[in-house]
């Protein structure tokens, strides 16, 4: 006999109405909409994946190939949400170059310095103005909608 999920248990042990509370949300949110139950399972695994919560992310890969998801489709996901993990990891990151110093410049080189160096290449340096932006935009070229 499989184990319940520690959500279902837990919501359980807070007593009927919460549990049968939380199954109606859960039925609710996943039922096919815009999203078929299939994408929905997909984006709780990849979210499952984002916020690190392997048991999590299990159940819902378990989900989401009962919704027809393939092994192929599953990993991409968990790929983004890595990727939005990392990202989100940059972004708190980028706040220690701020140090209260909204207009601190950063200054950095570019191209490989040794090979210049050796072909006697005259150093680039570039001065960029910081300012707050979405790592997607510069993905996709789109520009900042301030």
């Amino acid at each position: 006999m499989e184990e319940k999920p520690r959500p279902n248990r837990f919501t359980e042990v807070l007593g009927e109405d919460v549990d049968m509370a939380f199954k109606r949300l859960a039925s609710e949110v996943l039922k096919d909409g815009a999203l078929t139950l299939k994408e929905k399972s997909i984006i709780g695994l990849a979210c499952a994946v984002a916020v690190k919560c392997d048991s999590c992310a299990r159940a819902h890969k378990k989900q989401a190939l009962k919704a027809g998801a393939s092994e192929k489709e599953i990993l991409e996901a968990a790929a983004v949400a890595g990727l939005v993990r990392m990202g989100s990891g940059f972004n708190t990151a980028y706040a220690l170059l701020d140090d209260h110093e909204p207009s601190r410049k950063i200054h950095f080189k570019t191209g490989n310095e040794d090979e210049k160096k050796q072909n006697n290449l005259p150093e680039e340096d570039k001065t960029i103005q910081r300012k707050p932006d979405g790592y997607l935009s510069s993905i996709y070229g789109k520009k900042d909608h301030e």
